[in-house]
This record gives structure tokens, C-alpha cells and sequence, in this order.
């Protein structure tokens, strides 16, 4: 059954609903004094069974009331007075309207009872409220869709958002997100409005699946740069809001369990992180200590089958407002443990050396991935409000992700030199790879507004942030064996088997300072906003390598071994190898200063504009480099103006039309200007660093018309473009010895431009939520052609040329959407979702030869979550990801070198197929409590 069939089915199962009307009816709507939605408010008519609950709209209808006789509504809803009217009916036939709007003072003001509220925070009401008073084009999802849906993390939570797509791990949880088809460099990432450093060793972009979806209270994504914010994005911006304190007393939290559907279909392989240590030798004993193999512990690869325990994820948060509520106190934890496999097969290939240019494979391996995920996050909000001109504010967050990965790999040569598919017979390697990642990061902020007088206000902001990535004793257990006649041969030790170190850490101090000024003009107040900010940062990273070979070289599974620790070893590099590049350190240090206006220059139309300035000066030094080839240090310093400017028209209270221009910039990775060379050919070409990488600039356009006709529905239509002048892609150089090599570069001018739909739409049990973008981009680089040097002699030499290719951004898919559908029955307390996400196809990998792409195929994702109310503290609760199964298929669009050859799954005559994943359903059960 295909994935359509399957989706269908489904929403045939869950759209059920029958609608009647009867007798008279008194129906209308319950809000706040905010226009908010109260759903599950509690509509009855004294002294009758008969009732109503509100719905997702705030609407009500009670029916079947009987003619010619007054009744008392009372109205109830928790943290409220009780509202009571009368009401009285001619006839059965009679239909009337009542709004009900609670507050602190009540009144009947016509048939209307009118009292004023707030806004709670994290709610849908106050994401459309967000969204429709942001100075700038945003998208907003709310801690409310957040508890509903079935995300674990923030990186599930960002593919909701129109125009965001996401980067998958090994194991198939998105990891980074893809804003406008524009590739996660040209993005960043931001906690409470402040930006976070990355733990990745070798770029900027901060991993998502890193921050549990439990702690947030709002997820912003601004899509076009103010003066105010940091100049380096392109795509946009992912702001990640914290809960906060809150008004009163509020303890909430949940627990869930569950399991992955792979976990049930075979064992999971796991070995002991305990015995892993975290510092090699060269760290221990220092540079001169010769390591023996007693100083290298091998419980840590060796492999174990299990049945792993169920999944444990919780979350917990308390706050309150103390000494008459001038200070708010907001703690919260979350945890997560889960185990995750994937049953990939992945074909590996180069571009054959005969001058067709086509897919050569060589290698087939099954591979079967086993990780397991253990996340926390904690963090603590503090604001203090010293009297009404001044507040003090804290934060601290620290967030972990450690990631424990068995790699079980079959591989077998699929060369025609070596194989043999009517005989059974291959040259096979079984590889076992053992990986440890531990990465945190930390961030605290102290922070303070201060009134100082009429119009006048100071912000100050001091910033220290810490992210660490530790990737200890990485290794890889490697044998040899083959099939003849489909019949396993004896397995022996491979030599020069790897065991690796790197770890990295990026330490950030960060004063910002802002001067606010808000006057008068035409009548409206307006805005001066002035400011700086000056960042330091420090970055090192560290990598070694030690090579081991079996001692006797000739080691027989069986007989002389069945585990890693039954292996004979010695070190073949007992100084290890730490003259790598990847041994470096690295610095950046900004200052930026803005000046930013706001201000209606018509009844109804605001402009807000201005410009930023950027100093940048950024470089490396490596560390232990022996080769005089390559330059030990290298600064880069320059400065950028980057304009912007944001008209937003407000015909009426419910539309938006808006026009947005900025400049942004996308600096180079820390790695990438590092002079390395990476021997690791990876499809025919050694890789090497660019320390003349220069800086991405973009023009960026936007427009946007909005409607939102309540406080909960919205329809949002878009369109951008953006000029993109430098762009970094990955192509194919001469390097030194004029040889080709893959290497960054800047490559002339990219186009991107797009549109997007954004629909929310809420009705008394039910409500969709859709939303979609067709992005376009173009990017020519240059790319190796391998050809003959006479066409027509198939005998001539065979030579390279470097043509240009014209192709899509990188990651940038033409179609993306979200479809949701949510149902909600207040009285039987019950509230579920289905929801959709579809990435249309888009380039992985950039090949260096011309069009050898790799492209992934479309994926559809389907989750389901229902709750049932059990009462006003305690909500059980399923969830269900990816109930389709969805494969992630990677594909080259041209048929292989031999066609001819029936390898497995090769079965199409327009591509190659490079890679197919298997992530399988995960499901969970649970219970949320609120008080």
C-alpha cells in the first residue's frame, strides 16, 4: 500500500463528524477582554441537563431549549467569576446570539457581557498576536501546538513553520533547519532573542535536536533582519522563547514512554560509554609518551545485542512571583532517553574513469544503525522589578545531547573486476563502528531596562555562553571474509583499524547596549532606537589518531577471537597524530553598532528602518603543523553596512500588508578557511580548506499580506528574493601538482525567490492548519567532466575539463508543506492531531562532477497525537511519528556505468539509487499535569 493510500485511509478514519440542530438555540461565542478564545468555558441553563462546552473557537450552541419560559445561563470558566444572565424564547424555532466576554469588572452591555483580560502567554492566540504585531515578517508556533503535537525537539517543531525544511541524522531525527531553500550556514540561532554559540567542530550552524520542545514557550522564525538584530543570515533567523514566570503559582509537566517499531523487529546493539575515555594519551602523559596498548581501553568497542529498555521522556517546570510580585521564578528540567535505528543500504560510488561520465558503483553496504539519545535541558529565568522605571532580568540554560551509536556495516565490492551476482561470490568487509558524542551548551544572560526619563529608556544586555562537542575514542572494528557461492569464507582482522579523539569547545562574552527613545509624530508614538554590541570569541579544536594492526597479522574469527577485546594489537603510531589541521584554534571578535527608527508616516502605515554596521575580524592558528607548504595563521578583517527597511500598512485592525528590504551577510566556517587536506577522497576527490573563503552577501526582498479575522485564524500570502553575491558551494579545483581537488569557494551571483501560503483556520470541534511554499534558486559552479580526448575514439585518453553547471541551492526543495488537522470535544475532554509534512526532492550532495548530484527524494511524514481529559490537572496522552514508515531515498538522476548488471534495488533505468533509509514508527503514551 503506498503512502498516499495510507494517508488517506487514515484521514478517512479521523475526519468523522455529524452536525444537527433542533428546537431553539441560543449560541455565540466565549472570549476574553483580548478577543482570546476561552475553550472549555461551561455553558449551562439552570435548573436543566441542558449544556455546552466552547470550542476551539470559542463558539458555544445550546439546543433543544424549550419555548415560552425564562432560563438563567450561567457561564463558568477556571480563574473567572461566574457570569450569569436570563434569556427567554418566543418560539422553538428562535436562534440568538450571545458573545460572552469575561474580564475583571462585569457588565451587560446589550445582549453582550463584556469584562477585560490578558493574553496568556504560549497560547494560539498570543502566537497570532505575535505574528500580527511583529515589526518584520515571522512566523510563530506556540507552546500549545508544541503540547499537542507529537515533537520531542525543537529541531521536530521547526519543520512546522512554512518555508522550513530540515537536515536528518544518521538515525533520521531532523538535526538543522533549511529556511527558504537557504542551506543552515545562512542561518543562525538564538535563545530569548540572543545568540548561542554551535558545538559543531567545524561550523557555525547550532544542532536543534540538541533543545527538548518541552522548555519553550513560543518558536519564532524571523525571515527578514531589522537593523537591531545581527547581520549574519540570509535565510532568517530561529528564535527560541523560554518559558517564563508566570502571573501566579503554575507547576506543570508530563512523563511519557514508549517505543521505536525497529527496536521490535530486531536487537538493538549497544557497548559500554562507561569505559570510553574522554582524553587519549597525548592528553594524559603528555606530547613525548609513547602509548602502549594497555593504555587503551577496548570494553568500550565491543559490541552487545540487546532489547532495549522502553523510551523515558519527562519534563517538570515551577514558577511564581514573590514579595508582591515583584520578582518571577521560573525552573524547568526536561529529559529525554530513546533508542532509534535505521536499517540503511547505501551504495557507494565515483564517477568512473572511462569517460562516460556516468555513476560507477563499487561498493554495497547494509548497514544497520543503533543509537541511543539521552537529552537534557534545564534552565532558570529570574526578572526583578525594582519599582515601575526599572527591571532586572536572569537566565541560564544548559542543554546536552550524548549520542551513543553502533554502525554495523556489511559491505560488499560490487566492482566488475570482483563480483559475481549469478555466482555468489563478493569480496565482503564487516565494519563495526563505535561512536560517542557529547555535546552541551550553556548560555547566561544578565540584563537590565531602566526608564530614565520620559521617552527615555536604557537596555543593557551581558552575555556569556559556553558549547562543547566531545567525540571520544571513536573506532572501528574492521574484518575481512567473502562469498563463494553465497557461502561465508573465514573472517580475519583488517589492518591499520583507527581509534580517533577530537573534541572542540566555543566560548563567547557578548555586552550589548541600547538607547530607546520613543517620541511623538503625526500624533502616534514612534521610535529611535540606537545601540552596540561587541562579542569575543575563542574557539579550539583538538583531533588525534592512533592506527593499530593485529598481532599476528592473520587472526581467525572463531578461533583466535570473537569480540574486539579478544584482539591481539599494537600501536603503530605510539605518538598518535596530532600534525592534522583539524588541530587548530580560531577567534572571532565583532563589533556592531546600529541606529534603528520606527514611525507612522500616514494614520495607517508604519515604516521602521535603518542601518548596521559590522566589523569583523576573524582567523585561525593551527597548532602542531609540520608541513611548510601550508600557512600556520591567517587573519581575516573587514566591515560591512547592512540597510534594511520595513514598511507594515494596517488597513483595518485584522490585515497586515507588508513590504521588507535588508542586507545580510553569511561569514565562513572557522574549519573552512583552515588550510587542511583531506586525504579521505570522498567520490574520486581529496577535500582542502580555502583560506581566501570570503564572506556571503545578500539583497533581500519580501512582501506579505496577512489576515487574521479573530485572535486565533490567519491567512498569510508571501513572496521573496533574494541576490546572493559570493555564494559558498563546494566545487571541483586544481589543487597543487594541478591535480582536482573538492574545495569552497565563493561562486559568483545566486537567484532565490519563492512564495508562501500560510493557513490557520479554527471552527467549533475542528481546525486545519496548512501551509505551503514553492521555493526556485539557481547557482552555476564549476564542475569535472571526465571525457575522451576524441570523442569518437573510444581508445584516446581520457581527460578532465571543468565545465559549469547550473543547478538549485543546496538542500533547497521546490515544494514544502504542513497540513494539520485537529479536533477537540471539550466535553468528553478529548483533542487529537493529525499532522503532515512534506519536503519535495533537493540536492544532498553536491558532486564535483558534472551532474552527479545527489538528490533526496520526496518525504512525507505523518504524526498522530490524542489526549483525553481526565480533569482540570491530569491529561493522558498517545503520540505517533512517522506512522507511515517513509523511506529516505537518495538518488543520482542518471543510470549507473553498467546498467546491464542486476544489482539489488537498481531497478530503474533513469537513476541510481545511492542510499535507502528505514526509521520505522515510534509511539508513546503518557500523562501531563497542570496545576
Amino acid at each position: 500500500m503506498s503512502a498516499t493510500t495510507k494517508l488517506s485511509f487514515i484521514l478517512l478514519f479521523f475526519i468523522v463528524g455529524i452536525y444537527s440542530a433542533s428546537a431553539a438555540t441560543l449560541k455565540g461565542k466565549v472570549l476574553d477582554g483580548n478577543d482570546e478564545p476561552l475553550v472549555g468555558a461551561t455553558l449551562m441553563l439552570e435548573g436543566t441537563e441542558i449544556y455546552a462546552l466552547a470550542g476551539l473557537d470559542g463558539s458555544y450552541a445550546l439546543k433543544n431549549i424549550p419555548a415560552k419560559t425564562k432560563y438563567k445561563v450561567l457561564i463558568r470558566y477556571v480563574g473567572y467569576k461566574t457570569i450569569e444572565y436570563e434569556v427567554y424564547f418566543e418560539s422553538e424555532a428562535e436562534v440568538q446570539t450571545h458573545n460572552i466576554v469575561f474580564g475583571i469588572d462585569q457588565a451587560l452591555m446589550s445582549e453582550d457581557v463584556v469584562v477585560y483580560g490578558e493574553v496568556a502567554a504560549g497560547n494560539e492566540t498570543d502566537a497570532r498576536k505575535s505574528e500580527k504585531e511583529s515589526a518584520t515578517v515571522t512566523n510563530v508556533i506556540s507552546s500549545k501546538a508544541i503540547e499537542l503535537s507529537a515533537d520531542i525537539t525543537v529541531a521536530n517543531v521547526v519543520q512546522r513553520v512554512a518555508g522550513v525544511s530540515i537536515v536528518r541524522n544518521s538515525n533520521g531525527s531532523p538535526q538543522h533547519a533549511i529556511v527558504r531553500g537557504m542551506d543552515k550556514r545562512y542561518n543562525y540561532t538564538l535563545v530569548n532573542g540572543l545568540k548561542i554559540p554551535s558545538p559543531d567542530n567545524k561550523n557555525r550552524y547550532v544542532p536543534l535536536d540538541i533543545f527538548p520542545a518541552s522548555l519553550l514557550e513560543k518558536l519564532e522564525v524571523t525571515k527578514a533582519l531589522t537593523p537591531s538584530m545581527e547581520g549574519d543570515a540570509i535565510g532568517g533567523v530561529v528564535n527560541m522563547i523560554m518559558k517564563d514566570a508566570p502571573a501566579k503559582l503554575h507547576i506543570s509537566g508530563d512523563f511519557q514512554t514508549g517505543y521505536n517499531q525497529i527496536n521490535l523487529n530486531r536487537k538493538f546493539q549497544t557497548f559500554d560509554v562507561g569505559a570510553t575515555n574522554y582524553k587519549s594519551p597525548y592528553e594524559l602523559y603528555g606530547p613525548k609518551y609513547q602509548a602502549q596498548m594497555s593504555d587503551f581501553s577496548k570494553d568500550n568497542l565491543v559490541v552487545r545485542d540487546i532489547q532495549p529498555m522502553p523510551d523515558v521522556m519527562g519534563n517538570f517546570s515551577i514558577g511564581n512571583r514573590y514579595f508582591k510580585n515583584k520578582l518571577g521564578v521560573l525552573a524547568a528540567v526536561g529529559y529525554q532517553n530513546s533508542y532509534r535505528g535505521n536499517n540503511s543500504l547505501w551504495f557507494k560510488t565515483s564517477t568512473d574513469y572511462f569517460g562516460s561520465n556516468s555513476p560507477s558503483l563499487d561498493e554495497l553496504h547494509e548497514r544497520k544503525y543503533s543509537t541511543q539519545q539521552t537529552r537534557i535541558g534545564a534552565h532558570l529565568r529570574l526578572d526583578y522589578r525594582l519599582n515601575k522605571y526599572n527591571t532586572i532580568k536572569f537566565y541560564a540554560g544548559d542543554y546536552r545531547l550524548k549520542y551513543a551509536q553502533v554502525r554495523d556495516d556489511f559491505a560488499s565490492q560490487l566492482d566488475a573486476r570482483y563480483y559475481s551476482a549469478e555466482k555468489g561470490n563478493a569480496i565482503v568487509s564487516l565494519i563495526t563502528r563505535n561512536r560517542l558524542q557529547d555535546q552541551r551548551i550553556f548560555t547566561s544572560s544578565m540584563q537590565g531596562d531602566h526608564k530614565i526619563a520620559r521617552g527615555l529608556s536604557i537596555n543593557w544586555i551581558a552575555v556569556h555562553s559556553i558549547a562543547k562537542n566531545d567525540e571520544p575514542d571513536v573506532g572501528q572494528f574492521e574484518r575481512n571474509t567473502g562469498l563463494v557461492g553465497f557461502v561465508m569464507q573465514p573472517v580475519t582482522i583488517e589492518r591499520h583499524m583507527p581509534r580517533t579523539w577530537q573534541h572542540n569547545s566555543d566560548i563567547d562574552y557578548t555586552a550589548y547596549l541600547n538607547l530607546i527613545y520613543t517620541p511623538e509624530f503625526l500624533g502616534r508614538e514612534g521610535e529611535i532606537r540606537v545601540g552596540g554590541m561587541y562579542r569575543t570569541k575563542y574557539r579550539t579544536n583538538f583531533y588525534n589518531s592512533y592506527t593499530f594492526d593485529p598481532s599476528p597479522t592473520t587472526q581467525t574469527y572463531g578461533r583466535d577471537f570473537y569480540t574486539y577485546a579478544d584482539v591481539k594489537q599494537v600501536v603503530l603510531n605510539p605518538l598518535g597524530g596530532v600534525s592534522d589541521p583539524q588541530n587548530y584554534d580560531a577567534h572571532e571578535n565583532l563589533l556592531d553598532y546600529y541606529v534603528q527608527t520606527r514611525f507612522f508616516i500616514l494614520p495607517k502605515t508604519q515604516v521602521l528602518g535603518g542601518v548596521r554596521v559590522e566589523h569583523t575580524n576573524q582567523g585561525y592558528q593551527l597548532l602542531y603543523n609540520t608541513d611548510p607548504e601550508i600557512q600556520n595563521s591567517k587573519n581575516q578583517v573587514y566591515f560591512d553596512v547592512l540597510p534594511s527597511v520595513h514598511i507594515k500598512h494596517m488597513p483595518n485592525d485584522k490585515m497586515n500588508i507588508r513590504a521588507s528590504f535588508f542586507k545580510g551577510i553569511s561569514r565562513p566556517g572557522y574549519f573552512e578557511i583552515v588550510p587542511y587536506y583531506n586525504y579521505t577522497q570522498t567520490d574520486g576527490y581529496p577535500e582542502v580548506g580555502n583560506p581566501s573563503l570570503k564572506r556571503v552577501k545578500a539583497y533581500n526582498y519580501d512582501l506579505r499580506w496577512e489576515y487574521f479575522p479573530s485572535p486565533v485564524n490567519k491567512l498569510l500570502i508571501g513572496a521573496f528574493y533574494k541576490k546572493i553575491i559570493d555564494p559558498i558551494e563546494y566545487a571541483t579545483v586544481l589543487g597543487p601538482s594541478n591535480s582536482p581537488v573538492t574545495q569552497p569557494g565563493n561562486y559568483g551571483t545566486a537567484y532565490n525567490w519563492g512564495i508562501e501560503v500560510d493557513f490557520t483556520r479554527y471552527f467549533n470541534k475542528f481546525g486545519i492548519k496548512v501551509n505551503y511554499t514553492y521555493t526556485n534558486s539557481q547557482i552555476t559552479t564549476t564542475k569535472a567532466l571526465r571525457t575522451r580526448e576524441d570523442p569518437n575514439d573510444p581508445t584516446s585518453n581520457v581527460v578532465v575539463r571543468t565545465p559549469s553547471q547550473t543547478r538549485p541551492l543546496q538542500g533547497q526543495a521546490k515544494n514544502i508543506g504542513n497540513l494539520s488537522i485537529l479536533y477537540k470535544d471539550a466535553k468528553k475532554g478529548i483533542e487529537s492531531q493529525l499532522a503532515a509534512v512534506y519536503t519535495g526532492e533537493r540536492i544532498q550532495n553536491v558532486s564535483p562532477f558534472y551532474e552527479n548530484d545527489s538528490w533526496v527524494l520526496p518525504f512525507l511524514q505523518l504524526d498522530f497525537s490524542f489526549e483525553k481529559k481526565l480533569n482540570d490537572h491530569w491529561v493522558l496522552t498517545f503520540k505517533g511519528q512517522n506512522l507511515l514508515n517513509s523511506p529516505m531515498k537518495v538518488i543520482i538522476k542518471k543510470p549507473h556505468m553498467l546498467p546491464e548488471k542486476q544489482y539489488k534495488l537498481q531497478n530503474s533505468s533513469d537513476y541510481t539509487l545511492i542510499r535507502d533509509d528505514h526509521y520505522f514508527q515510534s509511539y508513546r503514551m503518557g500523562v501531563r499535569f497542570n496545576f
